[in-house]
């Protein structure tokens, strides 16, 4: 990939701007694709960082399991908990909620130092083998995330596009975390959207990852949508949240839905590990199982979802329903969920 990279920046702009008209996407959406595959093909042939992570989330679904026509500009990665020390009993067998609490604190500050002393410092080093170094700033910036309280990573990459305003910033925002449960995982290749077009051009477009199974993926998207019905009427949305539901309904019509509704033992420990973990005085984890699951919004927050959802409009690569269409089907997916009987224990 870094051939494409290395290009004269009016070449990779013009390559860029034919390919987006024969895709009929933005161009920006096409380089910053490209940037979040490059940089993904960096992290996971860094030996400091890469043997250490596990690929996860939107950016996931698009890439890894063709499953939602979305382009997903950031990169969701999760910290094993045993590259830092920790072991999965240190916190499902804590004796009490308070050691619990003591323990996620220190796997998230342990998470926090190995990011900022080790992931950035090797990733940078990587990234400047490949683009060379620059003098004005370094390609990652470090920082906190102020809603999540989880280290990121921001890649600034040399983008051969004028500057837009919009929904696309020209970074790679890695997002990194360690109390995600990261079972199952498997080994993928990923490619970005230029290589659907220019085919043999380049002959360096296969990414390897390490990814996160769909159907935990699945559940964390149904949970997500299950706790914002019962979000406080007062209390604001999470940012883009209109994603979500998009993600979910999209997951629907993936034949990998099969398999995840079959998985009800990973959607009880979803709900676990967000219990113990994400605790929330309001989500009603304790409810999202078949039955009483809701994936429908409150009719309190369909106006706002549907300007978030217009806004993510210029994001998908295909015919996206409209927002009353999309509630239509989460309608009938969650009376098809709910409709599902569970097992028993016995």
């Amino acid at each position: 990939m870094t051939e494409f990279a290395l290009l004269p920046s009016a070449e990779r702009r013009l390559i860029l701007e034919q390919v987006a008209a024969k895709r009929g996407i933005l161009p920006v959406i096409i380089e910053k694709d490209f940037w979040v595959c490059w940089v993904l093909h960096r992290i996971f042939e860094t030996p400091e960082m890469g043997p250490d992570v596990v690929f996860k989330g939107g950016t996931s679904l698009s890439k890894v399991f063709n499953a939602i026509k979305r382009f997903s500009e950031d990169a969701d990665l999760s910290v094993t908990p045993g590259s830092l020390g920790f072991k999965d009993t240190d916190l499902n067998e804590a004796p009490s909620a308070s050691m619990r609490q003591k323990r996620m604190k220190a796997l998230a500050k342990a998470c926090e130092e190995r990011v900022a002393q080790r992931f950035q410092p090797a990733l940078e080093v990587t990234i400047a083998a490949h683009l060379g170094s620059t003098a004005l700033q370094p390609w990652l910036r470090y920082e906190i995330d102020p809603q999540a309280a989880t280290p990121n990573l921001w890649f600034r990459y040399p983008s051969s596009l004028p500057q837009a305003g919009g929904y696309i910033a020209k970074q790679v925002k890695l997002e990194l975390g360690a109390l995600t449960n990261q079972q199952p995982t498997g080994n993928h290749v990923i490619q970005p959207l230029l290589a659907e077009v220019l085919g043999q051009a380049f002959d360096d477009f296969q990414v390897p990852v390490v990814a996160l199974g769909l159907e935990r993926t699945f559940w964390e998207k149904a949970t997500i949508l299950h706790a914002e019905y019962h979000r406080p009427e007062g209390q604001p949305l999470r940012d883009r949240v209109a994603r979500h539901y998009s993600d979910l309904a999209a997951l629907w019509r993936h034949p990998g839905r099969a398999g995840a509704l079959a998985s009800l033992g990973i959607l009880r420990d979803v709900v676990q590990h967000k219990t113990r973990f994400f605790a929330s005085s309001w989500a009603s984890y304790d409810t999202a199982r078949p039955g009483s699951f809701h994936l429908v919004p409150p009719l309190h927050r369909l106006r706002e979802l549907a300007r978030d959802h217009e806004a993510m409009r210029p994001m998908f690569l295909g015919e996206e329903p409209s927002f009353e269409d999309l509630v239509q089907q989460l309608r009938e997916n969650e009376d098809d969920l709910n409709a599902i009987t569970e097992p028993s224990c016995g």
